[in-house]
């Protein structure tokens, strides 16, 4: 469904202030699949999931959508977008209608439907994003930061796209706030059957979410992988700025210290289910000094 063949964008090209942001990028992702996407500042997510959606065109190689180049001269970049959802980094940005229902009803009715097949679509959408219809008539800058998330995802998902494109979707927002989105994102993969790409910085979500992991450094492809291998390679990470999940550094630290735990922990399950065989064994016998 998405490929990419040796792709390179260069911000300002020939000018003074010459960039390149992308170099040479290869890669294929499968339809339903699950991809988290990680990298430091400027290692090319951004650039890389604007040019998925049109946004940027390559200086050099195609992006592919469903076997068509999106960079080709006559390109219907206006289909493509309804194809490819993306949901920038605080995308309450993105909202601006005098209510939730027409906010969300907006990409639909410019899709070219009726008010009555838009409304339709956005009350799926509002309900598989987690959206209570008693909200549909306030305006979109009276919900709470979690709400407001939850209302630009569904505006997205009116226009029933295939790929769905998430930009740090979580940020800013509290523990629980943040779970609840993540939550929702996963359950609309599996029961929408979207291809989703999510940008994160968190290494425990793309643990628990991705299939496979992409990992950005300098503007190429450093790995590709599924998380196991992306997260056995501990060291390169963290040479390239990044780290591996919390629990996966505590377990090592389990493991050192004499415990009898896997490798290979990487989320708070993975833990879970390591530790608590080990926590239902009886305790040794104390041997009081004589």
């Amino acid at each position: 469904m998405i490929k990419l063949e040796n792709v390179s964008y260069i911000y300002m090209q020939g000018g003074p202030f010459e960039k390149t942001a992308l170099e040479d990028v290869s890669f294929s992702i499968n339809p339903g699949e699950f991809v988290g996407v990680i990298g430091h500042t400027g290692s090319g997510k951004s650039t890389m999931i604007q040019l998925l959606n049109g946004l940027l065109k390559p200086s050099s190689g195609r992006v592919l959508i469903d076997g068509e180049d999106i960079g080709s001269k006559g390109a219907d970049l206006r289909a493509l977008r309804f194809k490819v959802g993306l949901v920038m980094q605080y995308p309450e940005y993105q909202l601006f209608e005098e209510t939730v229902i027409k906010d969300i009803c907006f990409g639909p009715l410019n899709m070219g439907l009726t008010k009555a097949e838009a409304r339709q679509r956005a009350e799926f959408a509002a309900n598989m994003a987690g959206l209570s219809h008693t909200l549909f008539e306030k305006s979109p800058f009276e919900l709470s930061g979690g709400q407001k998330r939850r209302a630009a995802i569904a505006g997205i998902l009116a226009m029933e796209p295939k790929i769905l494109i998430l930009d740090e979707p979580t940020a800013g927002l509290d523990p629980r706030g943040r779970d609840e989105i993540l939550f929702k994102i996963r359950d609309m993969h599996k029961r929408m059957n979207l291809t989703v790409l999510l940008v994160s910085h968190s290494m425990e979500d793309v643990a628990k979410l991705a299939d496979r992991i992409l990992v950005m450094n300098g503007g190429r492809v450093e790995m590709f992988d599924v998380p196991d291998k992306v997260f056995s390679r501990s060291a390169r990470l963290r040479e390239i700025g990044l780290s591996v999940p919390q629990i996966t550094n505590v377990a090592d630290r389990l493991r050192k210290a004499g415990i009898d735990i896997p490798k290979g922990i990487y989320t708070t399950g993975d833990a879970f289910r390591a530790l608590m065989p080990l926590l239902s064994e009886p305790l040794p016998e104390r041997r009081e000094n004589a």
